[in-house]
């Protein structure tokens, strides 16, 4: 019987949260009644138990309840800790098929990126696959990463992993990799051809969590026999709209003097 009891009041917390969750602006006790269809009593009974877990906010002047503190945390807690692999599914799907590039999603790991999810339309032997890592200083994704680290994790970092020269192109001069992460941070995307591999060029745009740090990348890449920079830069802005949405799906948001542009 209990067990009985316990379940109501529980469904009962949920169909009140679902009507002021999907409210437009807080409700009155009636309109909560209306919406639910629970008795007044029940409702008002189970309106107080909710705002002494400050689930329910009541506004005394407006005679209005509204979300509370409690569930406000949680619902940032819950975009803190999404299913990246699942959230990003479907644009990086959609990005991949509109542009024909290959696809790469990747966090920081260390004093490397870690390939979280990778589509590739053009199949190489030195093609990323998930769960491999790269370096930071000659990668567009390990780029944006360290341009938008504050200076001192960014210096430790470059200490720790060094800058091993893969090809002629690569950075390995300090100063001249800061003047690349200055452009990255400016223009608020990176773009690298031919530091890694001869063959590749890559670009990369940050994906931003609720507390304005850089989660992920998202990447687009292609062989230098394929197209040419300026061709691969066509795509830019279906890049940033693509990291956008993921960014906007995990409730994330860019700092106020970030500025994406073309």
């Amino acid at each position: 019987m209990a067990r009985s009891t316990d379940s109501s009041i529980v469904a009962k917390c949920a169909m009140i949260m679902d009507a002021l969750t999907h409210a437009k602006r807080p409700m009155g006790f009636s309109d909560i009644v209306a919406r639910t269809g629970l008795v007044k009593s029940s409702c008002h009974r189970v309106l107080a138990v909710l705002q002494s877990e400050r689930m329910v906010e009541y506004d005394k002047s407006g005679r209005t309840y509204k979300p509370g503190s409690r569930f406000q945390e949680w619902a940032r807690a819950g975009f803190r800790h999404p299913d990246l692999q699942q959230v990003v599914a479907e644009p990086v799907d959609r990005l991949s098929e509109a542009t024909g590039l290959n696809i790469a999603l990747s966090v920081l790991d260390g004093d490397t990126i870690l390939y979280l999810r990778t589509t590739n339309n053009v199949s190489v032997r030195y093609a990323a696959r998930a769960g491999d890592h790269a370096p930071l200083h000659c990668t567009a994704a390990g780029k944006v990463f360290l341009a938008f680290m504050p200076e001192k994790q960014r210096n430790s970092v470059l200490d720790s992993a060094g800058l091993e020269k893969f090809t002629e192109y690569t950075k390995t001069n300090l100063p001249e990799l800061e003047t690349d992460l200055g452009v990255v941070r400016n223009q608020g995307y990176a773009v690298v051809v031919k530091e890694e591999f001869l063959q590749v060029m890559g670009m990369s745009a940050p994906i931003w969590n609720d507390q304005g740090k850089v989660a992920a990348c998202l990447s687009v890449w292609t062989l230098t026999a394929d197209d040419t920079p300026e061709e691969l830069l066509a795509s830019l802005d279906l890049l940033k709209q693509t990291a956008a949405e993921i960014c906007s799906r995990i409730g994330g948001e860019a700092p106020e003097n970030f500025h994406l542009t073309t």
